[in-house]
């Protein structure tokens, strides 16, 4: 604690990375364990982005010289125990009373939700807007008990990374 004696306590202001981390952080922390594990898988990538660039230059270089970048195989491994990496620990942070198996779960379930959108949207012909609405429609019906935001939210992404 600082006192008149002349102590004081720097506080650096964050960096725009980290006050984006922290808004998403903040956002899933008020948002159920389902939507939340769907809202941190889907920024997952964005996210260690973030974090990444937030790093000190000398910390940064302790690791790779650019961003990580991923081969296919790292990546599929990344997307087949999303339930044991960052997704998980940011669960935690957001969620700390819950029960890790329940955590684990709701990540299971936020990618399988997730892949159900990307691939409902692959196997519909037609005009792009039919075509991502349906596919949540679909992916809706085989995975129920997100809130509506989190269905808006899958169908922003399928809109923005299948354009």
């Amino acid at each position: 604690m600082a006192r008149g004696t002349g102590d004081s306590i720097a506080v650096t202001p964050m960096t725009e990375d980290e006050e984006t981390i922290a808004r998403t952080i903040a956002e899933a922390s008020e948002l159920p364990l389902k939507d939340a594990a769907y809202l941190l898988w889907r920024e997952c990538s964005t996210l260690d982005l973030l974090a990444w660039r937030s790093m000190p230059p000398a910390v940064r270089a302790m690791f790779r010289s650019g961003p990580p970048t991923e081969s296919s195989v790292e990546i599929r491994y990344d997307h087949d125990h999303a339930e044991d990496g960052l997704t998980f620990d940011r669960l935690k942070l957001t969620h700390p009373g819950m029960d890790d198996a329940e955590v684990r779960q709701a990540i299971i379930a936020a990618v399988r939700f997730d892949d159900a959108c990307f691939g409902y949207f692959d196997k519909i012909k037609g005009e792009f807007g039919e075509r991502y609405n349906r596919a949540i429609e679909l992916a809706e019906r085989d995975h129920p008990g997100y809130l509506e935001l989190t269905y808006r939210r899958a169908r922003y992404y399928i809109s923005y990374y299948m354009k």
